[in-house]
């Protein structure tokens, strides 16, 4: 399974990582990936969609 989110689509970006010597590597930032439970499915999503997702019941509970 990639590491992307199932919901947004979220995958990783690259930044530059620099050490003491200003030597220069590229360094990967994976999302922050959990399984949960969307439409009676188990995917992988960003903990930014699940909180998002979190906010959108609490609201339409309300």
């Amino acid at each position: 399974m990639p590491r992307t989110c199932a919901i947004c689509g979220k995958g990783y970006s690259k930044t530059i990582k620099r050490s003491h010597s200003m030597r220069a590597s590229i360094k990967r930032l994976l999302p922050n990936l959990q399984w949960t439970k969307y439409e009676g499915k188990r995917v992988k999503a960003c903990t930014a969609c699940i909180k998002t997702m979190a906010k959108r019941a609490a609201k339409a509970a309300a």
